[in-house]
């Protein structure tokens, strides 16, 4: 009679095979090794960069500023003060650390805005530092490195980082009190 395919044999079967799996476990090992090397490089030349920012080009803000920052990390019930300080080293304003938050200002965006703008841009910075996102963006970091291999997991983390900035917004639209302002 006929029977099923030998085990190990066939088009679904063709991994399964032990020579197989002991011949290209060195490379698929060495590949992913050499892939998380290379990741955990640029991640730690991210931090060097980030390092940089936080010493050098900087100069703390006008005292109001400062306080409106002070003002809502009270109201968000954060217990140290958030500094926020003009950086020329940055486009776009930026949350450094998570002992001692840091929130960069780009040096034009102090002239350029108006203080209601100003009170909606430290209200999305503070509820980046309220929910602890650095916490979260730590945890992908550490996944994309260990599983860069499978798209899934870069579109799931790129889903992540989307709904985190969302849910800041929402933090930041409750700090703020006016969904159309905010916008």
């Amino acid at each position: 009679g006929a029977t099923g395919p030998a085990r190990g044999v066939g088009p679904a079967g063709w991994w399964k095979s032990r020579p197989v799996l002991d011949a290209c476990s060195p490379w698929i090992c060495g590949l992913w090794l050499v892939g998380v090397v290379l990741l955990t490089a640029r991640r730690s030349l991210s931090l060097l960069g980030v390092h940089r920012l936080r010493v050098s080009r900087i100069r703390p803000v006008r005292p109001g500023l400062q306080a409106a920052a002070d003002r809502g990390a009270r109201r968000l019930g954060l217990g140290p003060t958030v500094r926020v300080l003009e950086s020329a080293l940055v486009e776009v304003p930026t949350v450094l650390g998570w002992l001692r938050p840091v929130l960069l200002i780009p040096v034009g965006a102090l002239s350029g805005l108006s203080p209601l703008q100003l009170d909606r841009i430290l209200a999305l910075e503070l509820a980046d530092v309220r929910r602890r996102d650095y916490l979260f963006n730590l945890l992908q970091v550490v996944a994309e490195t260990l599983l860069f291999y499978h798209p899934a997991v870069w579109w799931v983390c790129r889903q992540i980082r989307r709904e985190r900035e969302l849910c800041c917004d929402d933090v930041a639209v409750q700090l703020c009190g006016d969904r159309t302002s905010y916008a």
